[in-house]
């Protein structure tokens, strides 16, 4: 088995863009959704403060609403033919919305500043609790509805801009400030926990892998042990089998050429055969030997036998 060594840096970096991005879609689609549903809802339902707010241009208000409520319907409808995130279609909405507020601003008196301008950070507010999308988002929306602001209020001769900054201007612009911070800090922290759950994912599965390895391994190993004792087992009884014809058959012949030596040698014999009985004597003492050092080895367990 090839060893299989990881750390947590090397399956985030084995993240793809494409894994981490669609992860992100399909756990922010839902709430990115609901805040959908609730712009398109109730943006239309607020023309009852405009009613008494502006009463002179209320239905021009409802008007733009209505608008902008359709337009997210349509963005809404065709998001799977034109493939576009939730993130897209939410900030679309929240884009038009805040042009809508911008709007305002050209229909209203320096009285109406602070109000209009807490209804905008409510807005701002709101984006920084419950959305989640990259930072440029964030800056194209903070700059257009900036631009629109000020441009609105420019042409309003009913506004006066150093009210404007005194009456929540300022606080206006350090509201949208932080919603571009916390989206984005949000936005790096959802992604860093989207990666580390996907490597972790990822370590699961080589973890499984190593497992089922491990299991391979440890099934062949005990197909191998078992084998083994197989084959023991057997030198076993050949060893106890050699043993029993060394220490009865073998030795039986050798005990009694040794018992008969005796014997010839209490004969008659001539100096010849007296010699050729002396080599018979010390090559069966030899034999003797080697007989009794086999059956030695075997029933002490050693593997080597030493003939001298």
């Amino acid at each position: 088995m090839k060893s299989i060594e990881f750390k947590e840096n090397d399956f985030l970096s084995r993240v793809t863009e494409k894994e981490w991005k669609g992860e992100l879609e399909k756990t922010s689609f839902n709430y990115h959704m609901k805040v959908l549903w609730v712009a398109t809802i109730f943006d239309p339902i607020f023309v009852i403060t405009d009613y008494f707010n502006i009463p002179n241009d209320w239905q021009l208000l409802l008007g733009i609403r209505l608008s902008v409520s359709a337009i997210t319907l349509i963005m809404f409808a065709i998001r799977h033919k034109y493939g576009f995130p939730s993130r897209v279609n939410i900030a679309l909405t929240f884009l038009l919305i805040s042009l809508q507020n911008a709007f305002i601003f050209h229909l209203i008196g320096n009285e109406d500043l602070l109000g209009q301008n807490i209804n905008y950070m409510a807005l701002f507010i709101g984006a920084a609790m419950f959305v989640l999308w990259e930072v440029n988002y964030s800056i194209i929306i903070v700059m257009v509805s900036a631009l629109a602001t000020v441009g609105f209020i420019a042409t309003n001769p009913a506004i006066d801009m150093s009210q404007f900054f005194v009456k929540g201007g300022l606080l206006l612009a350090a509201v949208a400030v932080f919603m571009v911070v916390l989206i984005r800090t949000r936005y790096e922290l959802f992604i860093k926990e989207i990666k580390s759950r996907l490597a972790l994912n990822a370590s699961k599965e080589v973890l499984l892998v190593q497992a089922e390895e491990i299991k391979t391994i440890n099934e062949n190993l005990e197909s191998l042990v078992r084998d083994r004792t197989q084959e023991l087992e057997r030198k076993n009884m050949a060893l106890e089998e050699y043993a029993f014809i060394n220490a009865h058959k073998l030795r039986a012949p050798v005990a009694s050429i040794l018992g008969l030596i005796p014997i010839i040698n209490s004969l008659p014999l001539t100096d010849e055969g007296k010699i050729v009985v002396g080599h018979l004597n010390s090559s069966t003492e030899k034999l003797n030997a080697i007989v009794r050092s086999i059956t030695e080895a075997i029933e002490n367990g050693e593997s080597e036998i030493i003939a001298k």
